[in-house]
This record gives structure tokens, C-alpha cells and sequence, in this order.
């Protein structure tokens, strides 16, 4: 735990950085090297290329430096899609699409990256992990036209600004074929991919050690060396920071409490940049409770302060949120209903509804059943800041007569039962995700859940009008259409509330500028997944 200026550890903490500590080699300060920070709770403890690389903070850092995308999303703030591997593209009808690789481009044993290299990708690491099956990666057909072309049609048309084939790392199919029908039964301990970064060492859950690849095709990285060393508390990382161990935080910027100290520190520029995380409320609409009723849904949300959440947990660095898509971005409605913390609009939908309190025990009850309007919320314990928001939404919903218990669980059960709507396993839990600026697979939280969304829509949600909208908005390349059909798809979740949009958090960066140029900040930071530039362009300073 961190408060103000002091910081006091544990003997758990101390024990656990000593074991990392004793165990990690040695990787002392030098010139050309950056030390990079992150907890064990974001580490890997495998390569293999499957989910750890899509969920896990460390495992979303680690392969963009090793593995090279066709194109990845720009910095901001235009965000724009910027080549890599493929050096362009085209369509005529937005589902057959051709992409032109760079002939220059190799492997890290040596090998030419060939367009048989992306159509294997393209075709064995969906059906393997299908955690990479989004429809910009769904094909229909594959056709190798030559070394350096490829052509594939999508089983949808994909429109607006970006190309499909979004952040997905390009494997070398003369190590992979082998373990074509199960890649992720491939330890794949020598991580060789085509990136400006290959893998020098690697142990589970303590470092990962990159070297720069001196045969890269395109601009070299800034940087000799990277590493990534893991922390076994959020305190041991800050220590490590402060005692020159590491030179940034990989993911998440620095924890709010413990900024100040680095503000107060002239070798360290503060940069705070929007967030990239957005937080909602989830509520089970399979469950047969009073939260199918939308009046009910409507009150709670009336009945939060969000501005309140901001101070009390977050200090001042976040921002309210009211849809999937960022308020800087294009698509987004300035126009959605306002769900403004109102306890007397709260309390005067209940009473039009009919939740009295009937018992007189100061919660509210049901007409049609007489209980007590309470419910469970569930919130995963590896998230201490989320934990506290359900806390203060504890205490704001009982002044409108809504008891709220709170079910704390570790992070795999969270995603184990919050993807499982019909298990029943929550009343209502906390959705936080990082949609990005290319934000199409967000979306499919609110495909109806009986046509196909099940693996996504943890509400259980169900609207075939919404879903068509959806279908068009995903295959429209006219912009401003495609926008339409956005602002169209807010209006109905914010009316519908499957979902109820909370907050925005910032991101704080305490970046070592006496040592290093060239940090890249975007949306989230100067590390996240849409961000790799900051590792291919900062430098020693001169």
C-alpha cells in the first residue's frame, strides 16, 4: 500500500523481491538499454501465442516487439494505420482484399517473410486460438499470388478508415507448420518472429530480454536492448523505479497514489494521457431479477456520482464515459441520454415503478415479490481500484434504497462466470476493457446473444435491430455513413442499458527525460497495446 510520500511495504513485498531479485541476472544500467517495469499479475509465464498474448498487460507489450503486424494503428492524434510488413493495400468491394509485403523483410534465423508466411498465419492461429477470430481475420478464401502479394476474401466486408488483419503477429511457417492443427500445444521457446526486437532470454513471470534486430528492414529501434522485469507487488515496482532499476512502467503508467513523489522529482516529466480503459457497469438481463426491468437499470445509474468516484478513487484523473467509443474519436454521440448522479430522479423512477419500502427497513422491495431490492455484485480482487468503486457504489446506491452486496473473486473466476451470463453466476459486475481507436471488436459485447454473440455478451443482451445496425456499420466504407450507423448503435445501448457506462481513467507516465528521448504518449500512455512506438523510438539522450 502507498500513501503520500511514504511508502510501506510488506514483508510479503520484501521476500518477493528478493526471490526476483536473487533469481534475475543482472541487468545492470547502460548505455542503450531500457529497464521496463511491470507485476507478476501482468506477466506471462509462457510464448505461446495464445491468450496471454491477446489479455495479459506484459504478453500485449511482448510480442509487437518480436512479431511484425501488416500494418499497425498509428500514434496519436490521428491515429492513422501506418504500414509494416506490408507496404500497402487494396479493395474494390471491401471483402476481397490484396496486401503487398516488403521484399526486404526477414526473419530473425534468417529466413525471407513471404506471403505464405501470412496466409498460413491467417489461416491456422484463428482456428487455434480463436481468441484471434475477429471478422477482420475470418476468411472465406486465401490466394498466395506471389512471394510478396496476398489475397483474401473476408466471410463479411470489413469497412471504414483501417484494413483488416488488425494487431495480428505474423508466424514463420517453416517453424510453425509442424503444429499447424494445435499451435497452442508449441512451446514456441525461441519466440522467432520478423520484428525490430528478437528474443534474447526469457523466464516465466521474473523478465523477458530483448535485443535489437540488426537485420530489420525498416527503421532500426532507438534502443540496444529492452527488458521487461517482473515485480511481485505494485510497491516493489515504485521502489524499483525509484532506485533506477527500471526506467518506465509497462503498462498502466504509475499507480495514482504514488505520482506525487515522482512529480516532486525534477529527473522525471509527469505525462498524463487520456485513458484507453473504459469502465461499465454489467447487468445480467438472463437472470430472473428486478434488473430486467429498465426502470430499475435507469435508477441505478441515476443513483452513482461518478464525479465522486473520480476524487475519492482516482484523484481527480479520470473522466466521465457514456459509450464504447472515445468522446475525441469521430463516431462518438455528444447526443446520448445523461445518466447525471440525481438521487431524486433515482428515487422518483423507483417510486413511479413501484419499489416502496414496504418493511420499512430503508431498501426498497419488489411489487411482485415483496423482497428486498438487493443484488449481488460481483468484482474481481486483482483489480484493487475497481474493488473500491464497487465499495463507494455500495454506499450511494443504499441512500436511494438498493442494497448491495458485494462478491469479491480472483480474476479467472471473474472472466469465468462474467462470459457466462446464463450460469447466473452475478447480478451485476464491472466491465473494463480498451477498445482503442479501431474499436470494431468492442461491439461484439452487444450482438445478441442468441444470434451468435455469446462469447462476448457477458449482459446477455438481445436485439436483432441492434445487431443489423452493427452488421452494416462493420461492412460500411462510406465514413460518413458509417458514423451514422455508430451514433445510431450508441443511442440504443445508452436506452437499453445492458451496459452502464462509467468512467475513463487517466494514465500518469513519470518519464525519465534527464536519460531517454523520445517517449511516444497515446491514449492509455506511453506503453499499451496499441503502443509499441515508444519502444521503437525512444533513445538514449544525447
Amino acid at each position: 500500500m502507498t500513501t503520500g510520500k511514504n511508502f510501506i511495504v510488506s514483508a510479503r513485498t520484501i521476500v518477493a523481491m528478493a526471490c526476483i531479485l536473487f533469481l534475475m541476472p543482472q541487468f545492470a544500467a547502460a548505455e542503450g538499454k531500457l529497464n521496463v517495469g511491470f507485476t507478476t499479475e501482468m506477466a506471462i509465464d509462457n510464448l505461446v501465442c495464445g491468450e496471454d498474448w491477446q489479455y495479459s498487460e506484459m504478453g500485449a507489450m511482448l510480442w509487437p516487439l518480436i512479431y511484425d503486424q501488416l500494418w499497425a494503428i498509428g500514434p496519436a492524434p490521428e491515429y492513422k494505420p501506418v504500414p509494416r510488413l506490408a507496404t500497402g493495400w487494396e479493395t474494390k468491394d471491401n471483402k476481397t482484399w490484396t496486401f503487398h509485403l516488403n521484399k526486404n523483410s526477414k526473419f530473425h534465423d534468417g529466413k525471407p517473410v513471404t506471403a505464405k508466411d501470412v496466409a498460413f498465419t491467417l489461416e491456422y492461429l484463428p482456428k487455434s486460438s480463436p481468441s484471434w477470430l475477429i471478422p477482420d481475420k475470418d476468411c472465406e478464401s486465401i490466394e498466395v499470388t506471389d512471394d510478396h502479394t496476398l489475397r483474401f476474401t473476408l466471410k463479411k466486408k470489413h469497412g471504414g478508415t483501417y484494413p483488416p488483419a488488425f494487431w495480428f503477429p505474423i508466424l514463420p511457417a517453416h517453424i510453425w507448420e509442424p503444429h499447424k492443427d494445435d499451435m497452442l500445444s508449441f512451446k514456441n521457446e525461441k519466440a522467432v518472429g520478423s520484428g525490430p526486437f528478437k528474443l534474447k532470454a526469457f523466464k516465466p513471470e521474473q523478465y523477458a530480454w530483448f535485443e535489437a534486430y540488426k537485420d530489420y528492414y525498416g527503421e532500426k529501434a532507438g534502443m540496444d536492448e529492452v527488458v521487461f522485469k517482473c515485480y511481485g507487488s505494485e510497491d516493489a515496482m515504485i521502489m524499483a523505479m525509484k532506485n533506477d532499476e527500471i526506467d518506465m512502467f509497462g503498462y498502466n503508467g504509475c499507480p495514482v497514489l504514488a505520482s506525487d513523489e515522482f512529480k516532486q522529482n525534477k529527473r522525471y516529466r509527469i505525462n498524463v494521457s487520456p485513458g484507453i480503459e473504459i469502465a461499465w457497469l454489467i447487468f445480467n438481463l438472463h437472470k430472473e431479477t428486478p434488473l430486467l426491468d429498465l426502470n430499475l437499470r435507469k435508477a441505478i445509474m441515476h443513483g452513482i456520482d461518478v464525479k465522486k468516484i473520480k476524487m475519492m478513487i482516482y484523484r481527480g484523473y479520470a473522466q466521465p464515459a457514456d459509450s464504447f467509443i472515445y468522446t475525441e474519436l469521430p463516431g462518438y454521440n455528444p447526443n446520448l441520454p445523461p445518466y447525471n448522479y440525481d438521487p431524486a430522479t433515482a428515487m422518483k423512477i423507483l417510486d413511479d415503478a413501484g419499489y416502496k419500502d414496504t418493511d420499512k427497513d430503508e431498501i426498497r422491495n419488489d411489487p411482485k415479490t415483496g423482497k428486498n431490492l438487493s443484488f449481488e455484485f460481483m468484482v474481481p480482487s486483482d483489480w484493487s481500484d475497481k474493488v473500491k468503486t464497487v465499495s463507494l457504489i455500495k454506499e450511494l446506491l443504499k441512500k436511494v434504497g438498493i442494497d448491495i452486496s458485494m462478491k469479491v473473486v480472483d480474476l479467472d473466476t471473474y472472466y469465468d462466470f462474467s462470459y457466462a451470463p446464463k450460469d447466473d453466476k452475478f447480478d451485476i459486475t464491472i466491465g473494463a476493457e480498451e477498445p482503442g481507436p479501431n474499436a470494431n471488436w468492442v461491439w461484439e459485447f452487444c450482438r445478441s446473444y442468441e444470434g451468435g454473440g455469446e462469447g462476448w455478451n457477458s449482459a446477455y443482451y438481445n436485439n436483432p435491430g441492434f445487431d443489423a445496425l452493427l452488421d452494416k456499420m462493420l461492412a460500411e466504407a462510406d465514413m460518413t455513413k458509417r458514423n451514422n450507423y455508430l451514433r445510431q448503435m450508441q443511442k440504443i445501448i445508452a436506452h437499453d442499458l445492458p451496459y452502464g457506462f462509467l468512467f475513463r481513467r487517466d494514465v500518469i507516465d513519470p518519464l525519465k527525460t534527464d536519460k531517454f528521448e523520445g517517449f511516444v504518449p497515446t491514449m492509455g500512455g506511453v506503453s499499451t497495446w496499441i503502443n509499441p512506438w515508444t519502444y521503437f523510438k525512444v533513445r538514449v539522450k544525447k
